[in-house]
Formats: C-alpha cells, structure tokens, sequence
C-alpha cells in the first residue's frame, strides 16, 4: 500500500443520527450534538417505524406505532443538546437496511450516528439487529456508540487518542484516509495497530521477523509530510484482533477506536488482520467505534 499524504476533499458537513428513543439511543445523542456543533454541521435526526409492524397493529388506531415515534420525535426536538445547532428531524416507515442508505444519498449525509445497548448472548454481547443493519448498509462511516460507553462522556467530546486497526491491505486506504484527517482536524495523537492473527492450533514462524516486517510496512503508511505532521504511534501485535484492538485502546485510553469494514473474503493473507465483524469490537468497546465501510 501507497503511503498517505494529507488528505483532502473530507468533511462532516451533515450527520445523521438514527434513534429508537432508547437509554443507548441518548448517549450516542450526546455525541451526535457534540460532533454537529464542533464542526458546524447540520443534524438530520431519524427514526424508522417498520412497516411490516405498522400493517398489522390493531384497532382503534393503526397508526398508532407512527404516532407514538412522531411524539417521540418531538421530544428530541427540543433537547437541550441540540440547543444552537442546525437540526431536522425526520420520521420514516419501512426496512431500515432501505431507509438509511436512502436518505444518506438524498441528504449527502458525511456520517452516521447510532447507540446500541447489545444484547446479553451465551459468551459474549451482540449488535441489536438495527444498528448491525445500519453498519451494513450505510454507504458513509458509522460512528456506533456500544453499551460499554459512559453515557456522560459525549458532552464536549474532544478527541485526543485515535487508535486506528488495519489490515495492511489496499482496501483499507479509505479508512485510514478518516484515522489521518481526524488526527489532523482534533491535533488528537494517532496509533496505527496490525494484528498479525494466530489461531488456537498453528503458531506463526519467525514471529519476531514477521512483526519486524510488518512494523516497517505499517510505517510507511504515512507519507513523510504526515509524520512531521502528526503525533503518530506504530504497534504491532499476535494473536486475536479484537482482544488486541481492544486492549490497545483501553491501554492508551483511545476516545475513538475506527476501523475498516468490509464483506469477508477468502482471499486475505493468514497473517494479516482479517475481516472483523463491527460487533465484535464495539459491543466491548468503551469508546465509540468509527467503522469505515471500503
């Protein structure tokens, strides 16, 4: 992969932040606000009634799903949080997996905003089916805020750590395209993290050459005129990606953990971090994940 130079033509100008009126859906309301008024962007806010539902609710009132989120709605409206920023507040029915990719072409949305509580499993906690969906779908960067964030920390988020998870493959370009500029923009000190993947049965060989090997490949990342510009960290690690991406970021405190996404692929190197699914990451998280789809 070709180093970066400093990126161009990016921009926040309009965020969407998609809602359930949950207690999770309010803490990544927080960031949301924060993130509209630090970059003087305009906040589109959505929630999406099914339709599948909305046909089938019984008398007297059939629309009452509709009414209910449109009452919602308006509560949101008038938070205190969105007090002195651009705001709209939009109410749709139908698949969300059809909605958001909708509306992010319609409103030329930059990025995506989205709580999720997780969901208790057998070994470890999963995406609510909306938010998985949503990061799925969505054709600009997700910001998910996982059930492990502090519901408070969004209020004036300032980011000073970004911990950034690549692969090393060509693909990942775009992500690391957002790692840089948001390094840049928030002077916020970047990590760059390999995880040169072992599994339970089949070591690595030559481990300390294959981390050396990829320690000078993930340097050249940044083209020259970046690293004098950025305060920037290179870790390489073995083992399982996301207990490495996670420990790294609880070990330096990271506010933002982002991430390339991308459908999974037979054709990855066995070393090389391999395609991760989001939920893996953010529902241990305890900052918010910025996943990247490539």
């Amino acid at each position: 992969m070709n180093s970066l130079a400093a990126p161009a033509g990016l921009s926040l100008g309009c965020i969407l932040f998609a809602t359930d009126f949950s207690p999770c859906s309010e803490a990544a309301l927080r960031y949301a606000a924060s993130l509209t008024r630090w970059y003087g962007s305009t906040l589109f806010t959505v929630t999406v009634v099914p339709e599948e539902i909305t046909d089938y609710v019984q008398p007297p009132d059939p629309f009452s799903l509709r009414h209910s989120a449109e009452n919602k709605m308006a509560d949101v409206a008038g938070s205190p949080l969105l007090r002195g920023i651009q705001h709209r507040e939009l109410v749709k029915e139908g698949f969300v997996s059809e909605v958001i990719p909708d509306l992010i072409e319609r409103l030329e949305i930059d990025l995506v905003v989205v709580g999720t509580r997780g969901r208790s499993g057998i070994k470890k906690l999963v995406l609510g089916s909306v938010a998985e969906g949503i990061i799925e779908s969505a054709t600009c960067p997700v910001l998910t805020v996982g059930p492990l964030v502090s519901s408070t920390s969004g209020s004036g988020l300032r980011l000073r750590r970004v911990l950034c998870a690549t692969d090393l493959l060509h693909a990942s370009t775009r992500a690391l395209t957002y790692a840089v500029w948001l390094a840049e923009h928030e002077h916020a000190r970047l990590t760059l993290l390999h995880v040169l993947k072992m599994s339970t049965d089949v070591s690595i060989e030559n481990p300390d050459s294959q981390k050396e090997i990829a320690l000078k490949r993930l340097t050249q990342l940044l083209s020259p005129e970046m690293t004098t510009l950025l305060e920037a960290e290179f870790v390489v690690e073995i083992g399982q990606p996301e207990e490495h991406i996670l420990k790294v970021a609880e070990h330096q405190n990271a506010d933002l953990i982002l991430m390339s996404w991308r459908r999974p692929s037979f054709t990855h190197a066995s070393t090389h971090l391999p395609w991760i699914p989001p939920h893996q990451v953010v529902c241990h998280a305890h900052c918010p994940v910025l996943t990247v789809r490539e």
